[in-house]
């Protein structure tokens, strides 16, 4: 055996541009995959998911034709309702369920409100079979003693206008429910 070290590979052509060649190229890759994901996530996600963009949704309809120029609230803000025409929108079938830890049950019809355009009203008949599913869930976990109260109905009012929205806003991407309201409520 020798005692000298084994000699060095000479240095292979090219060998710096190859590499910034690779980094190049993987910026590059980093880059449009960071700019594909921003756009995922950031609206194509949502417009995929059933989020519309805000010119898509529901325009708030005013009381008067000459405040139609007048700016919107951004939406989900509060509105001065004083400003804006409601409509409203019987839910025919009644609803009846048993309530939470009893042999008792209620029987509701109720109506529906909202500030803004015919797309809500038509949203709630489309998804109707979504909301009844969703307005039962809520009847079954009343107590009784609590509905027998005008607080305890106020409260129902409320639960049932969030639960609603909430089933909108999951299958449109808006709510636009201002309020529910009983046209009978029987508890027995």
């Amino acid at each position: 055996m020798s005692d000298k070290p084994p000699e060095a590979a000479p240095p292979k052509k090219g060998g710096k541009i190859k590499t910034l060649l690779i980094v190049l190229g993987a910026v590059a890759g980093l880059g449009g995959g960071g700019a594909f994901a921003g756009y995922y996530f950031g609206q194509g996600a949502s417009a995929k998911d059933g989020h519309k963009a805000e010119a898509d949704l529901p325009k708030l309809v005013p009381v008067n034709a000459d405040d139609a120029d007048r700016p919107a609230p951004p939406h989900g803000a509060p509105i001065d309702k004083s400003l804006y025409k409601a409509s409203y929108y019987p839910i025919e079938a009644p609803f009846t369920s048993n309530l939470k830890e009893s042999e008792s049950f209620v029987q509701i019809s109720v109506g529906v409100s909202t500030y803004y355009d015919e797309r809500v009203v038509e949203a709630v008949k489309t998804h109707e079979m979504a909301l009844r599913s969703a307005v039962l869930l809520q009847l079954a976990e009343q107590d009784p003693m609590t509905l027998s109260t005008p607080q305890g109905k106020a409260a129902l009012q409320r639960t049932l206008t969030d639960a609603m929205n909430r089933t909108l806003r999951e299958r449109t991407g808006f709510g636009g429910i201002d309020n529910v309201y009983f046209t009978s409520l029987v508890v027995q």
